[in-house]
């Protein structure tokens, strides 16, 4: 590999055979653009480093531009404005070689300091030959990047893919920070063809360069290349201070192994990704180790994740907020309440970790999976909303739930911080909860009218929840018990479809509307009330809406039909249920217990199973007499064919 000290030169990607070819691609390149003998002009980078340090400093009053500016700077910039990039590419394309060379540079100081938004119909306007070097071109994109985002992204995205074409690029001395700005922006398919293009011209490339195709790579979830750039870096001589266990590769290698995934060879289970990235001489930190014990609980063996919890501990990792929020999300995953307790031992050991909002909201969480969620199971379900209360004010401000009416104005908030607003799970989860522990149907609509006034009122914490059907999926499920106003419960899923967006604070609302999850609540509930007509009258409007009906729906249309005792329907709609390709699961064979007359069902069943197979019977004769017919066909035709030919 060859040695380069300078972080813009960069080093080879590959050295091939081809060098020959790469230098002559690189003289025809720089033959082609403008100032291809004297090199990049020192009026551009000194005036250009001053633009762009005072750009940086927010000391614009102190920039000057070049005296050099004259009146034909000024005339191609209003021809710019005035005419348009049609009419500006004409007037640029007849100046003579030595005026563009003069102008190029003058102008672009002038657009960028006073008018960026015309940066991009410059460049493509001036990208004829000679063109402008790729090093300046890339210059301009890049001060756009970093202070002008403002300007319109498809006419900056169009002036890249235009103006910073691989395809012009010089092999040597090629500047870095352009080719990352490039894979940036380009596209997947873009930075692809970029990469093989200098692959197969020996183009020199950085690490800093190689680190930004690895994150396309990843991006694009393509594993394989990913490692590739990864093993590029690790080949290289000189890094240019980027070592392999640097910030920058391992946040990229972070980034790389949440695409990880276990598999097994000869018996043995391992990562895919983790060994053959610590073949290359990364030493796994705490935020590596963090996605690698995160990826262990993904498998759903909880031995695998202990076992790479014991090696972070025999390596002396101090845990962070990350490493305690994947272990309790594990626990309430698995309904660990031990292992939840324990975890919650060990935060409040940590002063720093206690008060942390991620962990404050894996903790609610936890409180109401193991008391609020079951509550209609509890003789004091009061006592699980105190508990989960107490938790909520531990972290979070009250006001939001004394404005909803889930606790009374004069509710103690001492020692609260006001500051500390909750996010819209949170409430969510609160206002579930609340819902859970009182399951009257006067608490469920006198709080969903509060929370439709709030809505109305755009109130700027309550108002947003209305994005989430989780909130209204839990009013409609407060219906279930017996005697409830199904009027009511109906009126909420319209007041879903009727709903229209608005804006809080410039921010756009967008109400959410029933989702396969809200017709199944809505059809559990006419179940628990056995009112077959509403849920015939479900199944009817999910059927012309186009939704799907899954292992949920057909369980809950089952488990209506068995409380029923209606065995004809429930064979029916084990029937559709086969038709449709869905595989009876627990739920539904579970809904089969209530029957009262099991024996019926099964031998209905069976008979349905016979009447399927006479019907399969039938249709694979028709279907061999269909072939039958097609054959005779094929060689009547045949035969005709043959007869002409002759």
């Amino acid at each position: 590999m060859k040695h380069y000290s300078r972080e813009e030169a960069g080093v080879p990607l590959k050295v091939k055979d081809s060098v020959r070819q790469s230098f002559n691609h690189d003289i025809k390149i720089r033959l082609s653009t403008m100032f291809s003998a004297e090199g990049i002009p020192q009026l551009w980078l000194n005036y250009f480093q001053a633009l762009y340090t005072c750009k940086q400093e927010g000391k614009m009053d102190s920039w000057h531009p070049p005296p050099s500016i004259d009146k034909g700077t000024h005339y191609l910039l209003d021809a710019l404005r005035e005419k348009g990039l049609k009419g500006f590419k004409e007037l640029w394309e007849a100046y003579g070689e030595r005026a563009k060379c003069r102008q190029w540079p003058l102008v672009a100081l002038r657009i960028l300091s006073t008018c960026p938004a015309l940066m991009p119909d410059f460049l493509l306007g001036t990208d004829s030959a000679p063109y402008p070097p790729f090093s300046m071109v890339s210059d301009c994109m890049l001060y756009l990047h970093l202070f002008h985002k403002e300007v319109d992204p498809k006419a900056r995205r169009a002036a890249l893919l235009q103006c910073m074409d691989p395809d012009r690029w010089p092999v040597v001395l090629l500047s870095q920070r352009g080719v990352r700005l490039y894979a940036m922006y380009a596209g997947q398919q873009n930075a692809y063809r970029a990469m093989e293009i200098m692959r197969s011209r020996d183009s020199q490339i950085s690490a800093s360069t190689l680190l930004a195709f690895m994150n396309v790579c990843t991006q694009a979830r393509d594993v394989n290349k990913a490692l590739e750039c990864l093993r590029a870096i690790a080949l290289m001589e000189d890094r240019q201070g980027l070592s392999m266990n640097s910030e920058a590769v391992l946040r990229h290698c972070c980034k790389l192994l949440e695409l990880d995934e276990v598999v097994e060879e000869k018996g043995v289970r391992n990562f895919k990704i983790l060994p053959q990235v610590l073949k290359l001489g990364v030493t796994p930190c705490l935020e590596m180790m963090n996605v690698v014990l995160s990826n262990a609980f993904a498998t759903g063996d909880p031995h695998l994740g202990l076992d790479m919890l014991n090696y972070m501990k025999e390596q002396g990792m101090k845990f962070s907020s990350y490493t305690y929020v994947i272990l309790l999300t594990d626990a309430v995953a698995r309904q660990d309440r031990d292992r939840v307790d324990a975890l919650l031992h060990e935060i409040n050991l940590h002063p720093e970790l206690k008060d942390n909002q991620f962990i404050a909201s894996k903790v609610f969480h936890s409180h109401y999976i193991f008391g609020a969620k079951n509550a209609f199971r509890s003789d004091n379900p009061g006592r699980h909303l105190m508990d989960l209360l107490d938790v909520y004010c531990r972290y979070y401000d009250p006001t939001p739930l004394k404005d909803l009416g889930i606790i009374p104005e004069r509710f103690n908030t001492i020692d609260i911080p006001k500051e500390a607003q909750p996010g819209k799970v949170i409430l969510m989860i609160m206002m579930a909860a609340y819902l859970r522990c009182n399951p009257r149907h006067v608490t469920t609509m006198r709080l969903y009218k509060r929370f439709r006034e709030l809505i109305a009122q755009r109130h700027p914490v309550i108002a947003p929840l209305a994005q989430l059907p989780q909130i209204y999926n839990e009013f409609i499920i407060s219906f279930r018990p017996y005697g409830a106003d199904l009027n009511d419960c109906v009126s909420i899923v319209e007041d879903m479809v009727r709903a229209e967006p608005f804006e809080i604070d410039g921010t756009t609302i967008y109400p959410a509307k029933p989702n396969d999850y809200t017709w199944n609540t809505l059809m559990s509930v006419f179940v628990s009330q056995r009112d077959v007509e509403g849920v015939a009258s479900v199944r009817e409007i999910m059927q012309q809406s186009g939704i799907k009906f899954t292992e949920v729906t057909w369980a809950t249309i089952i488990n209506g039909t068995v409380r029923n005792q209606d065995i004809p329907a429930t064979v029916a709609a084990l029937k559709e249920m086969d038709e449709a390709g869905v595989a009876p699961d627990s739920f539904t064979v579970k809904a089969f217990r209530l029957a009262h007359d099991p024996e019926r069902l099964q031998a209905a069943i069976e008979a349905l199973d016979k009447e399927t197979e006479k019907l399969m019977e039938e249709e694979m004769k028709i279907k061999e007499r269909e072939t039958d017919e097609l054959l005779d066909q094929g060689l009547r035709r045949l035969a005709l064919a043959t007869k002409e030919s002759y």
